[in-house]
């Protein structure tokens, strides 16, 4: 009888991931089209430095609704729709660098888009 390797852990399968550059004090944001109550799971990480975030949502009628702000190099976690409309993320570069940021999502949206 041989002994056989244990298997390959499973790695998670994103249904979208997207890369983009920011220059110094330069600002991107990636929005989440959702229905209320719908979950989104998330994943961002930098190629080094810390990047300022806030992690909104927003409607007609609704501008700004607040899930997190912060400064950090990586994050994850699960997104849960307050309300039918877009959902997602702000990022501005205050690292005096170029920066890149990977963002991978998967769950229940319409689709990803980018804002600005």
């Amino acid at each position: 009888m041989t002994a056989q390797a244990p298997a390959d852990p499973v790695m998670p399968v994103w249904r979208d991931e997207v890369t983009f550059t920011l220059d110094a004090d330069a600002a991107a944001e990636y929005k989440l089209v959702m229905q209320e109550g719908e979950t989104a799971e998330f994943e961002w990480i930098t190629d080094g430095a810390k990047s300022n975030f806030d992690t909104h949502g927003d409607r007609p009628c609704l501008n700004y609704h607040n899930y997190e702000k912060g400064s950090l190099a990586r994050q994850e976690g699960t997104l849960t729709a307050a309300f039918d409309g877009s959902h997602g993320w702000f990022w501005r570069n205050r690292s005096g660098a170029p920066l890149s940021i990977t963002l991978r999502t998967r769950g229940e949206y319409a689709e990803i888009k980018k804002v600005l």
